[in-house]
């Protein structure tokens, strides 16, 4: 991230300006009459984003010949979280393609087959991101993984929800990395440069809560996480900005949690480990937690 210093300057008896930095002009294309929005977040900075201009689609282009699926899913999980709206994909095998067509509905929210032939087809985001509750899904999220517990036994259901949960954090982080550069997703989401970073690393943790808790279902009750259940639940509000949560909150459901350790085998021990200190470390990250 760069970093440009500039004095504040005085117009007249009261106006001030500063100037701005001549590499980001160029950067976001910013000459004389554009408009330029001011975005003071809720802890004081104040974000110049560039109005976005009309442009056309961003297209990636994506040839299926000679390539492993595993590997094309990295790539489309590439294009999704930059922001590209269109995939045009070209392949001569057919059930290549198919299983390709599975992959998109099972992991890329608001993907969606515009069209098709014996060799190409097209996929469009057709989701108005301006229109999500960006933090709105992070709590149903939240109670996915909660449900997650409640369910443990069954392993067929959490990977049903683990997979949702996939899906969600694939699109905010989308939302994310499209906000740093979209005005109309920055004014929404009123996110610092630092916030942006918090808020990524947050996301990586209840992906990976879901990941944790697939692995471990079917090997242990639901009424052994309880605690593990609360501890995540209480450290997501308090990252959220409850301020009802207290710091003895989570000390004392923390120890509560790692209770569960005592009658779990080692693998699913090391796992419940896993999840209590990314939850821990949620709470961590939380900007009121502990303001006094």
């Amino acid at each position: 991230m760069m970093t440009y210093l500039r004095k504040v300057l005085k117009i007249g008896n009261s106006s001030l300006f500063i100037t701005l930095p001549k590499p980001w002009c160029e950067k976001y294309s910013i000459n004389e009459g554009d408009i330029v929005e001011a975005l003071e977040s809720s802890t004081g900075e104040l974000m110049l984003v560039p109005r976005k201009k009309e442009e056309s689609e961003k297209t990636f282009y994506v040839n299926l010949e000679g390539l492993q699926i595993s590997y094309i899913e990295k790539i489309l999980s590439y294009a999704y979280i930059n922001g590209y709206t269109k995939l045009r994909i070209s392949y001569k095998n057919k059930k290549m393609f198919e299983d390709l067509k599975d992959l998109v509905e099972s992991k890329f929210m608001g993907l969606i087959l515009v069209s098709e032939n014996d060799n190409e087809a097209v996929f469009s985001f057709a989701l108005d991101t301006n229109q999500v509750d960006f933090y709105e899904i992070i709590r149903r999220m939240d109670r996915i993984t909660s449900f997650m517990i409640d369910s443990i036994s069954d392993r067929d259901k959490v990977k049903v929800m683990d997979a949702e949960v996939d899906k969600l954090y694939f699109l905010l982080i989308r939302m994310l990395r499209t906000g740093l550069t979209d005005s109309a997703i920055a004014k929404k989401l009123m996110l610092s440069p630092v916030q942006f970073l918090d808020y990524r690393l947050v996301l990586h943790f209840i992906e990976t809560i879901g990941d944790e808790l697939t692995c471990i279902s079917g090997k242990i009750r639901s009424e052994e996480l309880e605690a593990v259940k609360k501890l995540k639940e209480i450290s997501i509000k308090a990252f959220l900005g409850d301020r009802k949560v207290k710091p003895s909150d989570i000390e004392q459901v923390s120890k509560e949690a790692y209770s569960a350790l005592e009658s779990a085998g080692p693998q699913v021990a090391l796992n419940i480990s896993r999840i209590i200190e990314m939850a821990k470390d949620i709470a961590d990250l939380s900007e009121t937690l502990y303001l006094v």
